[in-house]
């Protein structure tokens, strides 16, 4: 997915020059030659005006901007590497870093750098095409990693705004699936479970619940015995019609009677409708199975809370806390549960951490 970069280019303008020899002469020199579609000619005279002036950030973007045009991915990092030193607040030059690296496979600082984009935007802010593209990356390394509900946060953003984007919606399914791969390591004999996947997150974004409604149902009745298919249903349905879920969320079991995203929710909804036992017993079972979830061990946390045993879940609250340190939403759950032990100070510290956790991580899902 290429950038068109002919608006992002700045340069400083003067009068005609001669051959190219200060500062002056080299920018403009350089801008003439890529508004004339020279690339080769503007890369060296960009190159060669960044030597002079090395503090030129916008000479720096330039340059790795023509380089990403011409997928030279490792010059667009080194050049935008010294752009973001000398603008720490520029948007665009941490998501083309970021893109950058991307394109070469370099994907741990591909994440950290589209992570800083994206948390420099506040999320009702209009980024533009060049952040929806950006985003987009992120939500795929996202759901390489496993953090399937991130990148599909991330997507949302993206489908408010791009709203017909098939490699979008592609990646979309893919996350919405939980299959911690690229869209391009994925089997071809899953692209069409996928797809109508990813048709029913965008059109969950994009068109009326109905639409959504059809695709979910439609894609249960073509593929009910692939797993996270009965979950993503009844995470939709968790969302609108609750009552409703817990049925999906068994199925999901059948299929795969080790879904911790399942067992976890089950726990969950029925914390909700008052059943602490059954709560407790999904919670217990969820960390069984996987007690590095994170998810499951707050789950049986709030099943204990639940269940009127607040020593037991603070205790799941901590581990939680040490899977996750980082976690502004974790701390909250550790206030509260000092809170409930008559330990003050233990839950103003917590609350203490939860507001620097999340002044952190401004922006972030």
């Amino acid at each position: 997915m290429k950038l068109i970069a002919g608006t992002l280019l700045l340069a400083t303008t003067i009068g005609p020059s001669q051959a190219p020899q200060s500062f002056d002469q080299l920018s403009q020199a350089a801008k003439q030659a890529y508004e004339g579609n020279r690339d080769d000619e503007a890369m060296h005279l960009y190159a060669e005006a960044v030597k002079v002036r090395p503090d030129w950030s916008q000479g720096w973007w330039a340059l790795g901007m023509i380089n990403y045009e011409h997928d030279h991915y490792a010059e667009c990092r080194d050049a935008l590497n010294h752009m973001v030193v000398l603008d720490t607040a520029a948007v665009p030059g941490w998501a083309v870093l970021g893109l950058c690296e991307f394109g070469a496979k370099q994907y741990d600082p591909a994440f950290e750098h589209l992570k800083k984009a994206h948390m420099l935007v506040p999320p009702r802010t209009p980024g533009g095409q060049l952040l929806d593209i950006a985003d987009y990356h992120l939500a795929l390394l996202l759901t390489r990693q496993g953090a399937f509900e991130v990148a599909q946060e991330v997507l949302m953003r993206v489908a408010l705004r791009v709203r017909n984007n098939p490699e979008m919606m592609f990646a979309a399914g893919v996350a919405s699936l939980r299959l911690p791969v690229l869209p391009s390591d994925l089997p071809a004999e899953q692209h069409d479970l996928v797809q109508m996947a990813g048709r029913a997150f965008w059109d969950l974004a994009t068109q009326p619940p109905e639409q959504a409604e059809a695709d979910f149902k439609s894609l249960i009745a073509a593929y009910p015995k692939f797993p996270n298919v009965h979950y993503f249903y009844g995470t939709f349905l968790a969302a609108r019609h609750p009552e409703l879920c817990v049925p999906e969320f068994l199925a999901e079991l059948q299929v795969d009677p080790e879904s911790i995203p399942a067992l976890v929710q089950l726990s969950l909804r029925y914390i909700v409708e008052g059943n602490a036992a059954e709560a407790l017993k999904f919670a217990k079972e969820a960390v069984a199975r996987s007690p590095e979830s994170v998810g499951a061990q707050l789950a049986l946390g709030e099943a204990m809370r639940a269940s009127g045993d607040d020593i037991h879940a603070l205790s799941a609250y901590q581990a939680a806390e040490r899977l996750d340190p980082i976690s502004p939403k974790i701390r909250l759950y550790l206030a509260n549960a000092y809170r409930a032990l008559g330990r003050p100070e233990d839950s103003r510290r917590e609350q203490a951490e939860y507001s620097r956790l999340k002044s952190e991580q401004q922006n972030w899902p």
